[in-house]
């Protein structure tokens, strides 16, 4: 017998990479003064700025889009560094990238063997433009941000108690894989296994804590 029924999963840094797309986001801003270490400098202040704006928007108890934040982080960090390129066509190069990021070396064989065995969803914080398009080859149902108006760890909980609905499913037969915080808290607020995928060996910080911790998606096949 099966001890899950349904596996959840995050989409960007849990099958796919966005990092891989660092240096096509960042030649066509930063121009004839690309260098990947310049961009990897650039990369890391706007994920600054962009919890600093995500934090903002979310006390406005208003949803927004992830390309909202993307725009004023990407203003912040042009002021800062005195940059002149327009914010809304480089928040426009950063989603178009994040459909093209490239699979883990682990991504592709997971998916395989538990399409076999498993119904698979996707639950991810992104708007609808920025997702890849491999998940329909899986038979892969997609719950987004954008669709749902929610976000993983905000207080409605939307998407994953919509997917809850959507399968009708008892939540202690889900297991939900995905790398942040929210993917852990959000999860186990509907009762859903949590797990942590902790592929940068980082320490876990906060009060909630996963049920599973692995480092790869081939560490999944001993849970389930």
């Amino acid at each position: 017998m099966k001890r899950f029924d349904l596996v959840s999963l995050d989409m960007f840094q849990t099958l796919v990479n966005v990092d891989s797309r660092i240096e096509q986001i960042w030649k066509p801003i930063l121009s004839n003064t690309y260098t990947y270490k310049a961009a990897e400098e650039h990369a890391q202040l706007l994920l600054g700025y962009f919890f600093e704006h995500w934090v903002q928007l979310k006390n406005t108890k208003q949803f927004f889009l992830i390309k909202e934040v993307y725009e004023r982080s990407f203003v912040s960090v042009f002021e800062h560094l005195n940059i002149s390129y327009d914010p809304i066509a480089a928040s426009k190069i950063l989603l178009d990238e994040h459909t093209l990021s490239e699979f883990y070396e682990d991504t592709l064989k997971c998916l395989d063997r538990l399409s076999i065995e498993y119904k698979i969803c996707i639950i991810s914080d992104a708007d609808d433009a920025m997702i890849p398009g491999f998940y329909p080859d899986y038979g892969i149902d997609i719950f987004t941000s954008e669709r749902y108006k929610s976000y993983k760890n905000d207080d409605a909980n939307t998407m994953f108690k919509e997917m809850l609905k959507l399968y009708n499913i008892d939540p202690r037969k889900v297991i939900h894989i995905g790398d942040s915080v929210s993917d852990v808290v959000g999860a186990k607020r509907e009762g859903i296994i949590a797990c942590w995928l902790n592929r940068n060996k980082k320490i876990w910080d906060h009060e909630v804590k996963p049920d599973f911790v692995i480092e790869t998606l081939n560490d999944l096949e001993e849970i389930l």
